[in-house]
Order: structure tokens, then sequence, then C-alpha cells
């Protein structure tokens, strides 16, 4: 054999090796190849709250996940939970009241993650409050009805002493749209987030902050459809990682922390971003985001009466503590 037939042998057999070679390592390559999984994020208000998620989203956490996250702002928790079960949304990050109220109505939904486990709620009004009577007759401005803040208003109104059915609730939005209802003289109260207050609550008056009560309460969930999370589990894992990393980064990276926040708010107010900051990073946020049975009892209580369904659940009902379980058993949040 000449060697110019020789040539494509040793050629087709340096071949075989490439290729043979590439297989041995094509696991990497088709992780790398792999499409993001597309999952859409549903939050109710604009806050300095959900710096985490806009974080775990521009540093590329979520990414490292496999996820294409897309932050979706539905005005108020009923909305977004009304939009997961749509299948508009994929999940939620909001208060807990509303997953837990259409979980008692018999719709698919479930909390995977709770990563703010306190009442962190400032009860404010336009006019000093002296006294209960006060407050009676008066317009109180909530996110919704159902909703977490609802909830939280009537603990706020029953720790003053005032009967619920003695004030007016109207529907006006998120914290920032109930901020701005006070402002303008819409409602003559309102509970808002304790960062919210923080930021906006000048010449305002300062009535009861929740948060002092020290009472355990699912403020913030992280909540999806039982169906999604059984054919995505991966994904759902991610979502509560990407996020955890988020909280970390806003925690412990300051100034970056702060430019992210502030071109998601769309504001340049520095002093005021760096004041909630120092509140939210250090009074907000769970290392480890595991509901309490207590804290559910407490919504389940306050819902009952409106929705006797509700008195029937239990927290198995609506929430799956396996994915933070297993998140903590692999050492995530050490």
């Amino acid at each position: 054999m000449s060697k110019s037939q020789r040539c494509p042998v040793h050629l087709a057999t340096g071949l075989a090796f490439v290729f043979f070679s590439i297989g041995l390592f094509t696991p990497t390559i088709v992780r790398g190849a792999d499409p993001l999984k597309k999952i859409r994020i549903a939050i109710p208000s604009i806050v300095i709250d959900f710096a985490p998620l806009w974080i775990a989203r521009e540093k590329g956490f979520f990414r490292d996940e496999r996820l294409d996250a897309e932050i979706t702002y539905i005005q108020g928790n009923i909305k977004g939970v009304q939009a997961l079960i749509a299948g508009e949304v994929q999940a939620g990050i909001a208060g807990s009241a509303g997953p837990i109220g259409v979980r008692a109505a018999g719709e698919d939904a479930v909390i995977v993650a709770v990563p703010m486990n306190r009442l962190d709620y400032t009860f404010v009004a336009r006019q000093p409050v002296k006294s209960a009577s006060d407050l009676v007759g008066k317009k109180i401005g909530i996110g919704a009805v159902g909703g977490s803040d609802e909830v939280a208003t009537r603990i706020a109104l029953r720790q003053l002493g005032v009967d619920p059915s003695s004030v007016t609730t109207l529907v006006t939005g998120g914290s920032a749209e109930r901020l701005a209802a006070l402002r303008v003289g819409s409602v003559d109260a309102a509970t808002v987030g304790g960062a919210t207050f923080i930021g906006g609550g000048a010449g305002l008056y300062k009535v009861l902050d929740l948060l002092d009560l020290g009472v355990e309460f699912p403020f913030t969930a992280i909540f999806t459809t039982r169906r999604f999370a059984a054919a995505n589990r991966d994904a759902v894992l991610g979502l509560i990682r990407g996020y955890m990393l988020g909280v970390r980064f806003f925690q412990q990276n300051k100034e970056e922390a702060l430019a992210i926040t502030a071109r998601n708010l769309r504001t340049s107010n520095r002093e005021l971003l760096e004041r909630q900051w120092l509140y939210v990073k250090d009074h907000v946020f769970e290392k480890v985001p595991l509901a309490t049975e207590k804290g559910f009892k407490l919504v389940f209580d306050m819902l009952a009466p409106r929705n006797p369904k509700v008195a029937a659940l239990r927290i198995e009902d609506v929430y799956d503590a396996s994915f933070v379980q297993e998140l903590s058993a692999k050492g995530f949040f050490k």
C-alpha cells in the first residue's frame, strides 16, 4: 500500500479517536448547551424587599441555575396568585395569604419557601392616633381582600383595640400605592411594608410597628403550583437557590446591591435607599427560608372567619418543606 493510500486510513483512525474523545465529554458540553428553563415570577409591588430577585437576575444567579427568569409586576398578592392559577406565571413571591386562600378553594397552589417569616408591616396614619376611637369610622387602605396585608391590618387593629367592623377598608394596591393613597387623603390609615415606610413615610405618623410584636408570620413566601413543582423540581430548587444567593449578595455587597436596586426602583435618592437597605438587610430575611407551623396557624386563624374552608387546612396542605430541606441537607445554607 502506498503512502498516499495509507493516509486516509490514518485520518479515519484519528477522526474516530477525536469523536470518541468528544463523546467522553459530551455530558459537560450538552449541559452547557441546554436551553434555559423559562420561568415567569410575579411580584406584587416595586419595593426594595424584592431586591434579591433583581440581583439574582442581573448577577446571573438564575442563569447559573439554568433559569431564564422574567420578573413580572402584577399589582397585589391576589392578582399574582390568580395569574399563577391561570398559567400566566410559573411562580410568585409575595404574601402567604393569597396562595393559602386559593388552596382552600381547591386550586393548585403550594408554598415552597418562606424567606421572610416576621410581620414586617407598619400601621401608618395621616393624623396622630392616641386612642382606638380615633380610628372608628376611618378609611383603611389594603392591597386586596384576603391578602396578607389585610391580615396584617386586622392584627394591627386588634392590637390597637379597634373593632375591624368599625372601619371601612378600601383596596388601594401594594405598599407603595397605599402610601400614595395616604398622602393624597384617599385613606386615613394603612398597613405598609416597613422599608416602604422608611423610604417614603415622611410627614405621616407611625401608629404601630408590627415587627416589634415579635409575631411569627409567613410575610413573604415563594410559591408555585404542585403540578409545576412535580414536573420541574430542579427549576424550583434553582429558583430558591438563586433568590437566596441574591439575599446574601444584597446583605454583603452594599454598593453594588444599592446600584442594582436604584436601577429597578428608578430612583437616585441615595440617602433614602441606604436607610432602606440598612433596615431590610438586618430585619427581614431568614438565613434558612423554612416556615413555622405557628406562623401558618396565625394566617389560618385570621382568614377563617371570612373563609371557613381555611379552618380545615393543615400546614402540609399549603406548604411543601422538602425543597428547603433538600437544600439544607446539601449544606447550601451554611
